[in-house]
């Protein structure tokens, strides 16, 4: 289950992104990830222009996310 800031920094993330139908996801990686990780890559993503993303924001996230998952970047 997550705690209360894990489910705040997930809102905090979807609602920057825009994202609100994935608020789950966002949950998972507050609970797997770690907070300066995850702003991380969420300043990375605000700072693309939205016409050089292909999807969305929030794909974007979540495939940056995922990409990074094996240099380190897990809270285990």
């Amino acid at each position: 289950m997550a705690t209360s800031k894990e489910e705040k920094l997930a809102r905090e993330i979807a609602d920057a992104l825009n994202d609100n139908e994935a608020f789950a996801v966002h949950v998972g990686f507050a609970k797997k990830y770690s907070e300066a990780f995850l702003r991380k890559i969420l300043q990375k993503v605000l700072s693309i222009p939205e016409d050089q993303i292909r999807k969305t924001r929030g794909a974007l996230f979540t495939y940056l996310v995922n990409q990074q998952y094996g240099k380190g970047s897990s809270r285990d």
